[in-house]
């Protein structure tokens, strides 16, 4: 046996073993639909790809290698967690979930081709995506796959794609990120995205409503193609400083993120506010020395680990912790998160599950929150885009004293439209 059956099979005894405090809290599913889950399965369904008398399987799409690797770390096995505690109390209906991983490399071809294996050759059922990279969504729409994840912009437009922390727009921007840099003390703020579609197009959305977003704040500068992952970032402090920012924001890869931040601090570059995506991990924080002090860190969607009162929080912590796995790693919730949105479509299929079953009574879904990981509720119903709303709200810490200490409660904007400029929600 290799090292990762080993770990992935250590991983769902230890869960296993731990009992009550790992059941999740399934928001919306009500009792009924929770204890019908682990009853048998019927043997007389239609057949339906990935799904077996005794088995429903699943794949699982993030870069393990390439340059987006450092920030996915923990993804997966946090998604193979969420999937042994369901395996622990019997499967859905009686089938056990198998998992299959697929690297894709933040890499478009790549993840073109891991997609052609997942459909063609290993015949899941549905896909579990945290991924920089969406060149398969065509894809997984045509064969009318159920996907799960965050962060695409397919998951604001296909009608199979859900995103568990809510769609995200081209169309319309959430301010909470905004209100917090204001909240530290910036007037002034400099933009920086890596050059990835998905944060380059963020970036360029939050830029359109800075102005009418109503927090006063004004741009100095708008960067959208700084490089992925660790790197020399010199010129970029030197910008930011020519600038006369007083606020950073960053949506980048984590070690893009502390890349940057090092090297303001070593031109003499010190902005009042600096936000920053992913940077909640205390490893993270340990590795940067002081350099990360005082920086305000960003999920990417879920309450952050240590907010008390929140059983989903509590179950993901708890569980990671268990199985021996570091729970603070940027991506490793939203995957939980996902996962656990997959494990909650296929309740909602019945013990009959197909494809556009799931699909379906998913799409109808109002309230969902995994039990309180992500700060508000949910909702796959056509809003503002055909899969729902955007969130308006997002959950921040404060590095103190080398600890990722996390804000009192959520900061919560509104969404504004990024053509027109007005509040739409």
């Amino acid at each position: 046996m290799n090292a990762t059956s080993m770990r992935h099979r250590r991983s769902a005894f230890v869960v296993g073993g731990v009992g009550a405090a790992l059941v999740i809290s399934l928001a919306g599913a009500g009792a009924n639909l929770a204890s019908a889950a682990t009853t048998p399965a019927p043997t007389s369904c239609p057949t339906e790809e990935g799904v077996t008398p005794t088995s429903i399987k699943l794949g699982f799409f993030s870069p393990r290698t390439g340059p987006a690797a450092a920030n996915f770390s923990g993804g997966e096995e946090a998604a193979r967690l969420r999937v042994a505690q369901e395996n622990a109390k019997g499967g859905v209906f009686g089938r056990k979930i198998e998992l299959v991983g697929f690297d894709d490399q933040s890499n478009a071809a790549i993840q073109v081709s891991q997609a052609t294996k997942a459909l063609q050759n290993d015949h899941v059922f549905g896909i579990i995506m945290t991924s920089a990279t969406d060149a398969a969504f065509p894809a997984f729409k045509s064969a009318n796959v159920p996907v799960t994840g965050f962060n695409a912009i397919a998951m604001s437009t296909d009608r199979n794609a859900f995103s568990a922390t809510g769609p995200n727009s081209t169309g319309v921007v959430n301010t909470a990120i905004l209100e917090r840099l204001k909240a530290g003390g910036a007037t002034n703020v400099a933009l920086i995205a890596h050059n990835s579609p998905s944060a380059a197009s963020g970036m360029q959305n939050t830029s359109k409503i800075l102005g009418p977003s109503g927090t006063g704040l004004k741009q100095a500068l708008l960067i959208l193609d700084e490089p992925q992952g660790a790197h020399d970032a010199t010129s970029t402090a030197l910008r930011v400083k020519n600038a006369g920012a007083d606020g950073v924001y960053m949506s980048m890869f984590t070690d893009g993120v502390v890349s940057i931040v090092q090297a303001m601090n070593q031109q003499g570059v010190k902005p009042k506010a600096v936000l920053g995506t992913g940077v909640i991990d205390p490893a993270v924080i340990s590795k940067a020395g002081n350099a990360l002090e005082g920086m305000i860190g960003a999920t990417y969607g879920t309450v952050p680990a240590g907010v008390p009162g929140r059983p989903g929080v509590r179950t993901y912590v708890n569980g990671m912790k268990a199985a021996g796995i570091n729970p603070y790693q940027a991506t490793a919730p939203v995957a939980f998160a996902a996962t656990d949105l997959m494990m909650k479509g296929l309740k909602l299929a019945g013990p009959c599950p197909t494809r556009q079953k799931f699909i379906d009574a998913l799409r109808k879904v109002t309230n969902y929150d995994a039990g309180g990981l992500i700060p508000e509720k949910i909702s796959f119903t056509p809003g503002l885009t055909p899969n729902g709303n955007p969130v308006k709200c997002s959950w921040f810490v404060t590095v103190k004293n080398g600890q990722a200490v996390p804000d009192a409660k959520a900061t919560c904007g509104v969404l504004v439209n990024t053509t027109t400029g007005q509040v739409v929600g």
